[in-house]
């Protein structure tokens, strides 16, 4: 999957996700770092690619940690990409957030960089022109948004010269706000609706339960598959640990037929999106 307006650049449509990776918002002294390693370690040796975090989880220390579990990988095998914070997203900002973030890390250039959530006090223009520096400076190489309504992703992407590959929202099986109302706009603009949380508090109905039966799979990949047989659509899931890494990885490979998406379509439990859109 690729945004067709930056042919040279591949997305991997399924990545790891590291929210309460290091914490939820400030660094747990108490957290698993050496669990949370591995899991990416072994995740990247199963054919993981991408890899998605943000300042604002563990107020960076996700970073950290991610920094230590690509050393000694390929960088250039990898698709790494972070966010900058609400509360950053001034000029200098949004260039104090990007050099934090490539420090800990440990690297010089990100994948994609992504406006996290929109604050309304700074000019949007801003923000978007400080994204579109970091590109011609080479500290990213795309630009994107997060938890952005179709309205709000065009006007970014009117005052964006680099093209925006990604818009990241909370979607998945009940909660399909963002699919419904995005994934046109993201279709015409060359965007890529990237799904997160798509397994959150999700139970198998009979339906569910019978498609997985006769498929011999799980209800976890199920779910996955039906985000990533959507089209233009791309999932990143957190992977705290190394148990259902591979389960998950070969829901990448399951395709679905029209029937069993029109199945799943009719999914009982309907609810909105844990972040609303901006």
């Amino acid at each position: 999957m690729r945004n067709g307006t930056a042919k040279e650049i591949k997305l991997p449509r399924l990545g790891m996700g590291t929210w309460c990776f290091g914490g939820r918002t400030e660094h747990d002294p108490g957290n698993d770092d050496a669990g949370q390693i591995e899991a990416l370690r072994k995740g990247i040796e199963l054919g993981f690619r991408l890899i998605d975090t943000a300042e604002y989880y563990a107020s960076g220390y996700a970073e950290t940690l991610i920094g230590k579990a690509i050393a000694g990988f390929d960088r250039k095998e990898l698709f790494i990409t972070s966010k900058v914070w609400k509360t950053n997203v001034s000029r200098d900002g949004v260039f104090r957030a990007a050099e934090g973030t490539l420090k800990r890390l440990g690297i010089d250039c990100l994948d994609c960089y992504l406006y996290h959530q929109f604050n309304p006090a700074v000019p949007l223009e801003e923000t978007m022109g400080a994204l579109n520096e970091l590109v011609a400076q080479g500290m990213t190489r795309t630009v994107g948004v997060s938890n952005f309504s179709a309205s709000l992703m065009a006007r970014a992407a009117a005052c964006s010269e680099a093209p925006l590959l990604l818009n990241q929202v909370h979607a998945n099986l009940a909660v399909r706000e963002a699919l419904e109302n995005l994934s046109g706009p993201c279709r015409e603009q060359g965007i890529v609706l990237q799904a997160w949380r798509p397994l959150r508090d999700l139970e198998p109905d009979p339906v569910c339960e019978e498609l997985c039966r006769k498929r011999g799979i799980t209800f976890q990949q199920l779910c996955l598959a039906w985000l990533l047989n959507q089209p233009n659509v791309a999932v990143i899931t957190a992977m705290k640990t190394p148990r259902h890494l591979k389960e998950t990885l070969d829901a990448a490979e399951i395709r679905l037929t029209p029937e069993e998406m029109d199945l799943l379509d009719g999914y009982p439990c309907r609810r909105p999106c844990g972040v609303p859109l901006a």
